[in-house]
């Protein structure tokens, strides 16, 4: 399932179920900007738990995209390097290196950040934007570095965010097992 324009932003999903293991959904679960899906091999994802976390109302930007006009406004890899300082402070901040992390800004893709990608979503309230980076090693502490960002409307992202969620709404609104 593809939702979103892979041409600007879509997610690429599919639920696999021959790699269906015990009782956790297996499948793809990739993230497209400018045409580029990342990660850019395929490969297999805990399906169930990365949609868990994109719909996290508490610590995905995925789905409440978080609104700072000026950090909106911002040059692409100023932007990123300010977003990446937030989130992994311990690493990239020159100021604080104690401070907990930031995660408002944080889209919680967990298939593309195991292979070393990460996006980022801000708004300025009429439109959203998307930054990823990689990682130089995948190993944790590896630098992270800027590869892209696009903006697209918020009714065109939040159209991408609703079709992902229709499509996993079973997931979503079971209730948690015990």
């Amino acid at each position: 399932m593809i939702a979103g324009n892979p041409d600007t932003f879509a997610v690429l999903t599919e639920k696999v179920a021959n790699w269906r293991t015990e009782k956790k959904v297996t499948g793809m679960l990739h993230v497209c900007i400018n045409g580029v899906a990342y990660p850019r091999k395929p490969r297999a994802t805990d399906v169930e738990n990365d949609i868990l976390c994109l719909f996290d109302e508490n610590n995905s930007a995925f789905s409440h995209p978080k609104v700072s006009r000026k950090l909106f406004e911002m040059k692409g890899k100023k932007l990123f390097k300010r977003l990446r300082a937030l989130r992994f402070p311990q690493y990239y901040s020159k100021i604080n290196r104690d401070a907990d992390e930031d995660l408002r800004f944080d889209a919680a893709f967990v298939c593309p950040a195991s292979a070393g990608y990460h996006v980022f979503v801000i708004s300025d309230g009429q439109s959203v934007r998307l930054i990823i980076g990689r990682r130089k090693k995948r190993k944790h502490g590896g630098k992270l570095r800027y590869i892209d960002d696009v903006v697209i409307s918020a009714e065109e992202y939040q159209r991408t965010v609703n079709r992902l969620y229709l499509f996993y709404k079973g997931i979503l609104e079971s209730p948690p097992e015990q």
